[in-house]
């Protein structure tokens, strides 16, 4: 497969944040850690990416196995379905049908589809497609280092100024539009903006990333995975995790319109 690779030197990476915004979340504090060069893809595995997969290898995911997956209740396209929202999730709408071919379901297709990262996807979908190109999923900290593209302690890729309506460099924001039109809320192109120093492009902003890291959380019956870089609905005003050292957390099987992943090998 034709994926577009860049090389990330060894080094002593910076990893968290002395100044967290979610300290619940463990995005603190700042630690020097020793990290071996690896190989990671330039962009977020797109829809042409994991449709060769599944061409290939017939492969099912866990949305299709279900029959739904969670989509952002005001990207919807049939209105009608907003009522299906989750008691759990209260933006979020479980929507019959939805999964990485139909993003917003009712066998709706969106623009541009083959360039858009590829999202509900679980983090078991985002293992089988690396493990069939021979590669695997970044653990927190390789994430990390790349992402800062040899800048040090930034808050972004790009350092440490804040993007805006004026100055954008990610895809955010999407969830605090007044009226939105729905066909403009999803994940935009993995190539938009610019790269940062090690040529990767959308680390924060447009979808969450899988991670191969687990939560340490022994209270916990049910692995948490770590997800990295936040997506096209964070917003300063609500979950401002589009920033290197936020994370969240998600259960294997869980998919849903704001997630992807990117390989490293």
């Amino acid at each position: 497969m034709d994926l577009d690779i860049a090389t990330i030197p060894s080094a002593k990476a910076y990893f968290g944040t002395d100044y967290p915004l979610f300290p619940i979340d463990g995005e603190g504090p700042l630690k020097r850690v020793q990290v071996n060069s690896f190989k990671i893809t330039k962009t977020a595995i797109t829809n042409f990416h994991y449709s060769q997969f599944v061409n290939n290898t017939n492969y099912i995911t866990d949305a299709e196995k279900f029959g739904w997956s969670f989509v952002y209740r005001d990207s919807l396209i049939d209105k009608s379905k907003i009522n299906e929202v989750s008691k759990e999730l209260p933006l979020w709408c479980k929507i019959e049908n939805c999964n990485w071919k139909f993003p917003k379901g009712n066998m709706y297709k969106v623009k541009n589809f083959d360039n858009l990262p590829v999202v509900h996807v679980s983090w078991n979908d985002a293992q089988a497609f690396a493990n069939w190109v021979g590669g695997r999923l970044p653990s927190e900290l390789e994430w990390e280092h790349a992402a800062r593209g040899g800048l040090g302690d930034v808050i972004y890729p790009w350092g440490d100024n804040h993007p805006s309506e004026i100055s954008k460099k990610c895809h955010f924001g999407m969830s605090y539009l007044q009226d939105p039109d729905p066909d403009i809320i999803g994940p935009i192109d993995v190539k938009s903006f610019d790269s940062n120093g090690y040529g990767l492009y959308n680390l924060v902003g447009n979808v969450w990333e899988w991670t191969k890291t687990t939560k340490k959380d022994i209270n916990k019956d049910t692995p948490q995975i770590i997800l990295k870089g936040g997506s096209y609905l964070c917003h300063p005003k609500r979950c401002y995790r589009y920033r290197i050292s936020s994370k969240i957390f998600n259960t294997k099987n869980t998919s849903t319109g704001h997630i992807g992943f990117r390989v490293v090998f």
